[in-house]
């Protein structure tokens, strides 16, 4: 088991209000419908506790005078335990990754938008029987569509669209579903740090830096890039990916295109007959 450690200032807050705690509720929900339930029930945190206290209570508790600063309220929530799916290779790997893709295209469906899609947030545990299930994890960062946080730049930069601060949309996410392809296939060999990793300098880049190298990556990097050996079958799904980014981003004026046009064509005709074949 783990748990997620959440402040909120107290004035003007409830439970309701917290973000990842709504967020999860609204998760809950998509979950209980039918239809759904074998593309998410199993790819969302299962949340065993949900407990809340303020700083107040606990400077009370320990015999803390009051002070002038405001109170915060401390959300305590108890999930399973994961690992990150950096730990996985191969077959194992992708299917994880694309069960995740899926969910969280459901999940939008619904108007739950994860917004921050990275390594981080991507997690698997194993069942007794072996099997490893993937999780779209950590909703701290998630909007519900038009809520408060629906045009915030979320996340990491090396994981972003291409494109700036625009109003988030789902060919975002999963233009950083890509980027997460991309980045595990290339940095990582057989569920550790490769020794010699093309990207170690995206870590020190800004936003602004990082859409630069992934723009001269696209167009001309990704030409001497070699993935590892494990990742071998993630690495020509992501080539074949990313090839729908950069007809995008060339064609003048960009195409309105619908989410599931996005979903059809740039992820599930690369990935499916990869997985199935």
């Amino acid at each position: 088991m783990a748990l997620d450690l959440l402040f909120e200032y107290e004035t003007g807050f409830s439970p309701e209000t917290c973000f990842e705690r709504g967020t999860l509720e609204r998760v809950q929900k998509v979950v209980e419908l039918k239809p759904h339930q074998i593309h998410v029930k199993d790819h969302v945190p299962e949340v065993f506790l949900f407990e809340e206290t303020s700083t107040m209570n606990i400077r009370r508790e320990v015999g803390i005078e009051e002070t002038k600063w405001d109170s915060r309220v401390l959300y305590i929530i108890a999930f399973r335990k994961f690992v990150p799916i950096t730990t996985l290779s191969c077959d194992e790997f992708l299917r994880a990754w694309w069960r995740v893709v899926v969910c969280h295209l459901i999940l939008w469906k619904y108007s739950v938008h994860h917004r921050d899609i990275n390594p981080s947030n991507l997690k698997v545990y194993q069942t007794s029987s072996g099997e490893w299930i993937s999780v779209l994890n950590d909703y701290d960062l998630s909007s519900t569509q038009n809520g408060p946080r629906g045009n915030e730049r979320t996340g990491k930069g090396r994981y972003h669209a291409i494109e700036g601060k625009v109003k988030h949309l789902y060919r975002h996410d999963v233009e950083s579903f890509i980027w997460v392809l991309i980045w595990v296939c290339l940095q990582y060999e057989d569920g550790k740090l490769r020794s010699n990793r093309p990207f170690n300098q995206w870590l020190k880049r800004d936003a602004e830096g990082c859409r630069k190298g992934k723009t001269d990556f696209m167009f001309v990097g990704r030409d001497d890039a070699r993935s590892s050996p494990s990742h071998e079958v993630g690495w020509e799904v992501a080539q074949s990916c990313v090839n729908h980014i950069g007809s995008f981003y060339n064609t003048r004026p960009k195409p309105i295109l619908e989410d599931e046009y996005i979903f059809n064509t740039w992820l599930k005709a690369e990935v499916e007959p990869r997985l199935n074949g």
